[in-house]
């Protein structure tokens, strides 16, 4: 969040301060990290720190410095406008993060 640019009078994220790659794959590679970790040393339970951010929405296709969900460490997309195609109806999308807190612990259910 700090590769953002804040309106000085409200404190509004206005856009990025330059140009960044999206790297979601990072994002959920640290999440499986820390949560194998967690397993490792007996943590019976976790929480992402944040789902969702809404005043960082994800905005493709116009000015990179547009997309505040860039700098969010939120584990969904925030939507403007629409929802999303996922889940029909929420106005936000699951990033790969999302996806690899799903599998961690769908993996720890029992069979059945």
């Amino acid at each position: 969040m700090e590769i953002v640019e804040y309106d000085p009078g409200t404190g509004v994220p206005l856009r990025l301060d330059g140009h960044y790659e999206r790297d979601e794959a990072g994002q959920a590679a640290y999440f499986r990290e820390l949560l194998e970790i967690f397993d490792s040393e007996g943590v019976d339970s976790t929480f992402a720190y944040l789902f969702a951010l809404d005043d960082f929405p994800h905005r493709p296709g116009g000015d990179p410095r547009d997309d505040l969900d860039l700098a969010s460490p939120g584990i969904v997309k925030v939507l403007e406008g629409r929802t999303g195609d996922t889940y029909p109806g929420l106005p936000w999308e699951p990033k790969a993060a999302f996806a690899a807190i799903a599998d961690h612990y769908a993996r720890r259910l029992p069979a059945g």
